[in-house]
């Protein structure tokens, strides 16, 4: 049985192999995989203190340009990981946001966390 944490690991997995979203865009190789997961981090972390984030802040705090950024944002939208709220007059003040699965999952390895700490 996989634990909530396999689970998203998997689907970064996924995500690194699937087809890049346009001809031009390599698929997401090791270092790709790895940004994917601090966004989601990131994205969490700042969701759990009550503050929106959007694509430029992503950009800033991950220190990666901001197609890169974008490019990833995309693909975790298009996996179900995240969401984004377009902002038509700035792409990159577009928001984005966990899903509800993806915010499931942090909360089942945050219960699971605190089950393996109270053993």
């Amino acid at each position: 049985m996989f634990t909530p944490l396999q689970t998203f690991r998997t689907l970064l997995v996924r995500i690194g192999a699937s087809e890049p979203c346009r001809q031009a865009d390599p698929p997401l190789r090791e270092s790709g995989i790895v940004i994917a997961a601090l966004m989601t981090e990131a994205i969490h972390k700042r969701e759990s203190e009550g503050h929106p984030t959007t694509l430029r802040q992503l950009h800033r705090m991950l220190d990666i340009a901001q197609p890169t950024a974008l490019r990833i944002a995309h693909l975790l939208a298009r996996e179900g990981v995240v969401q984004i709220d377009e902002n038509m007059s700035d792409r990159f003040e577009s928001s984005v946001r966990l899903s509800p699965e993806t915010q499931r999952r942090f909360m089942a390895v945050v219960g699971e966390n605190i089950a393996k700490e109270a053993v």
